[in-house]
C-alpha cells in the first residue's frame, strides 16, 4: 500500500500518525509528495489531488482523509480509532478537533488570495470558531493516547500542532491549562514526535 501525504497537512498526517499506532509501518509505504507536482501515480488514484490518498494493494484509490481512516481501521482494528467505550463523547470531541483543523486549512488557503483575511469580518469569524472549539476540548480534554489512542486523541494533538506551527504568533495554550497539560503528557509519544508538522 502506499499512502501519498506531505509534511505540512494536517489531513495527512490524521493518516500518518493512524499507520504508526496501528503498527502498519512495514505494510504501507508513506511517500511524501508536492500535492501540485502532477505524480502520476497520485493523480491517478484520486481525483481531488489532494492529500492524504491512499492506494491499496489490489490498485484501489481512496481520498480524503476519514476514508483513509476508515480503511486503516478496518485493516488494522487494534487499537480501535473509533472504540465502543465511550464512544458519543469521543465522537463530540474528535468533530470539534476536526472541524477547527478545517477552519485553520481554510484560513491558510484563503490568504493566498487575500493576504489580509484574518482582519476581514469572516476571518475573524474563523478565529473566533478556533477558540470556541479548544475552549471545548478544554472543558473536556480527550483520554491520553496512552490509555486509548483514538480518533479524538489523534485529532486534538493535530488541531494543537497545527495551531502552533500555522500561527505561532497567537497564544493557544496559556489560558488553557487542562488542554496544554493534557498536549505536555503526549510528548515523546512516537506517533507525534515523527509526524509533527514542518517544511519541506
Amino acid at each position: 500500500m502506499i499512502l501519498f501525504t506531505n509534511l505540512t497537512s494536517p489531513f495527512a498526517r490524521l493518516s500518518r500518525i493512524a499507520v504508526i499506532e496501528k503498527g502498519l509501518a512495514e505494510k504501507v509505504e508513506v511517500r511524501v509528495i508536492d500535492p501540485w507536482g502532477g505524480d502520476p501515480d497520485f493523480v491517478g488514484g484520486n481525483v481531488h489531488e489532494r492529500v492524504p490518498a491512499l492506494v491499496t494493494d489490489d490498485g484501489t484509490g481512496i481520498s480524503e482523509s476519514a476514508m483513509v481512516l476508515h480503511w486503516l481501521d478496518q485493516l488494522a482494528p487494534e487499537p480501535p480509532l473509533f472504540p465502543r467505550d465511550g464512544l458519543a463523547g469521543m465522537l463530540r470531541q474528535a468533530g470539534v478537533a476536526l472541524g477547527a483543523i478545517d477552519v485553520m486549512a481554510a484560513i491558510i488557503i484563503t490568504r493566498k488570495s487575500a493576504p489580509d483575511f484574518d482582519n476581514l469580518v469572516i476571518g475573524q469569524k474563523r478565529f473566533r470558531t478556533i477558540n470556541a472549539a479548544f475552549d471545548l476540548l478544554e472543558a473536556a480534554p480527550p483520554r491520553d493516547m496512552a490509555d486509548s489512542p483514538d480518533m479524538a486523541a489523534i485529532a486534538t494533538a493535530t488541531a494543537l500542532d497545527y495551531a502552533a506551527f500555522r500561527f505561532p504568533d497567537r497564544d493557544w495554550l496559556s489560558h488553557r491549562p487542562a488542554l496544554a497539560a493534557w498536549r505536555a503528557r503526549q510528548a515523546g509519544r512516537p506517533s507525534l514526535d515523527s509526524t509533527m508538522p514542518r517544511e519541506a
